[in-house]
């Protein structure tokens, strides 16, 4: 009976792995393509340095890997300018830092959160959505000042880091190495806002004026020497530490007046929303046939990425999770069918009782079917479970998290099939039972 008793749960076990398996696949599967081959940006064009147009999307939207370099800041007023017929909205992006070497800075102007340089609320059809109809808000706090040493910190930082309103910090260079000693600049900013959480990347961004990356010697060292040189003046001393170099000049209210002039500002992206599908096109021919720089869709990128790198080997998984079942499957066959085996007595017992062939039959396969669908509802909560954890690693990795909690059609056809499965592995075992003779087994002690 104990043998009976372990064989059931054992078989019940390996259904619910299989199931869990499965399950965690599909959903991973479902959101992976969700999240990296998204098709619902609230912007069009993602306009960067020309190279990989893979690594320009998942610098600047995912704030994944390096940027690829910078792009002269004149292709951005040439989208409010130049381009302004096919350009509805145009948010610059510049990277480079990160606070503590962990979350990344990311220098902006603040109109992607809904404010002029003056801090007057705008017109929600002028401001950047990052996703459709989704646009950043603020939770606490005010917008920062584009010539001020200020920031807006995405909704997870406040809770991960100490930073809060009134917080202030300095920037690290890079993102240093864990033996590398970290290269922390003298510059100080203030926390000002604070986002809504907005489920993306962002929710772990630190955003500041772009302009007061600017005033970082060392990252503007080298664009003031060629400005001097044009000038006529002297350039910085090549010895002299780039923290060092006169970048600004400070002004009440933690304010500063860069030096260096416009002509000499870059830019590592540019977002941009278009008029329309035909003006986007347009505008990502144009500048894709010029030399400063590339224009791509971050829809049509991720969605080449997701089928290149991972479309493949998640149905592979998903292929060897579905064998996983069929395994299981077959240990339910043999599970019953031994317990069958030992159960010839009892079987005989319930003929001679009035029981029929058809009722013994009915009986074996419903036990099997019970097994598929225990097991099913077990690994579906297991695999879901997993998923969990799934979406735990994307939001420790890219600070976004998955939808792992709702289920889709698909699920509910895989457990029907799991199932149906365990009922024709019980087909066999029953059968056995419907042929059982009474007089023989009967008389078995």
């Amino acid at each position: 009976m104990r043998q009976r008793a372990l064989g059931t749960w054992l078989t019940l076990l390996s259904v619910t792995l299989g199931v869990a398996l499965a399950i965690a696949i599909m959903i991973l599967r479902r959101e992976a393509g969700n999240l990296f081959g998204q098709k619902d940006y609230g912007y069009d064009i993602i306009i960067g340095k020309k190279g990989s147009t893979t690594q320009l999307v998942m610098n600047t939207v995912y704030q994944i890997d390096r940027s690829a370099g910078n792009i002269p800041y004149s292709m951005f007023e040439d989208m409010k300018r130049k381009y302004r017929t096919q350009v509805r909205i145009a948010v610059p992006y510049v990277v480079g830092d990160s606070y503590e070497g962990i979350y990344r800075i990311v220098g902006t102007t603040p109109d992607l959160f809904g404010y002029d340089a003056d801090g007057q609320q705008l017109d929600p059809a002028k401001v950047l959505e990052y996703r459709p109809d989704r646009r950043y808000e603020l939770a606490e706090g005010h917008d920062f000042a584009p010539e001020k040493f200020e920031a807006v910190i995405g909704s997870d930082l406040a809770k991960l880091t100490n930073l809060k309103i009134g917080v202030t910090f300095r920037a690290t260079h890079g993102f240093p190495n864990p033996n590398e000693t970290p290269d922390i600049h003298k510059t100080v900013w203030t926390v000002v806002g604070v986002l809504k959480p907005t489920h993306t990347a962002a929710d772990r961004v630190v955003f500041i004026p772009f302009e007061s990356l600017f005033t970082i010697g060392e990252h503007t060292i080298g664009m003031l020497a060629q400005m001097y040189i044009r000038k006529g003046l002297p350039p910085p001393p090549s010895d002299m530490d780039p923290d060092d170099v006169k970048t600004y000049i400070p002004g009440p209210d933690n304010s500063f007046k860069l030096l260096m002039d416009k002509d000499e500002w870059e830019v590592s992206a540019i977002l941009v929303k278009a008029r329309g599908d035909f003006p986007a096109q347009s505008l990502m021919y144009t500048i894709n046939n010029g030399n400063d720089a590339m224009a791509v869709n971050p829809a049509d990128v991720m969605r080449q990425f997701f089928d290149s790198f991972l479309k493949g080997p998640t149905l592979v998984l998903l292929l060897i999770a579905l064998l996983v079942t069929v395994v299981a499957g077959v240990g339910i066959l043999v599970s019953i069918y031994n317990s069958v085996s030992a159960r010839l007595r009892e079987i005989a017992i319930l003929r001679a009782l009035g029981a029929t062939r058809a009722h013994v039959l009915l009986l074996i396969c419903v036990e099997s079917g019970l097994i598929g669908l225990f097991g099913g509802i077990l690994g579906l909560l297991a695999g879901h479970a997993l998923a969990g954890l799934g979406s735990f690693y994307f939001n420790e990795f890219i600070g976004q998290s998955i939808n792992w909690v709702v289920t889709d059609r698909y699920e509910w056809i895989y457990l029907l099939a799991v199932i149906v499965i365990a009922l024709i592995a019980g087909l066999v075992p029953a059968l056995k039972a419907y042929r059982t003779p009474v007089a023989t087994n009967l008389t078995a002690a």
